[in-house]
């Protein structure tokens, strides 16, 4: 897959995560006027899509359409790519390794913090009635 095909796919993919995210921004900030109110289909019977929908699309299509267009961001876009092909990846046994390592040390942290949140309890428990 080449450079320019695989940010053209991340273009289109950003803007449709993009576009799904401002679709519930405008339902939230619409609340329950008109733009919330589903569409009706053509042939009759309603449909999901909401003029939200519609515009949370298309306004980040015409986003990604335009960076796409501009040359600095283009170019910028294709130096990520060629860039990250330059990678090299870890493979599933340093990752598995890692994960561990992580999920290990998550535990250590969070017994530490457990017992220190104990102690301290106590203290103060025995700072605010001395007789216990």
């Amino acid at each position: 897959m080449t450079n320019t095909r695989l940010v053209a796919i991340g273009y289109v993919v950003l803007a449709l995560a993009a576009g799904l995210f401002l679709e519930h921004v405008l339902l939230a900030g619409f609340g329950a006027f008109g733009p919330t109110q589903p569409l009706t289909r053509p042939l009759g019977g309603d449909s999901n899509w909401t003029w939200c929908s519609v515009i949370g699309l298309a306004v980040t299509a015409v986003a990604a359409l335009w960076l796409w267009l501009t040359p600095k961001t283009h170019d910028v876009s294709l130096e990520i790519a060629a860039e990250l092909r330059k990678v090299s990846w870890p493979g599933f046994p340093e990752t598995r390794a890692a994960t561990i390592a992580v999920i290990v040390a998550s535990i250590i942290a969070a017994v530490l913090l457990g017992l220190f949140d104990v102690f301290w309890q106590f203290v103060t428990d025995k700072i605010q009635n001395p007789t216990l």
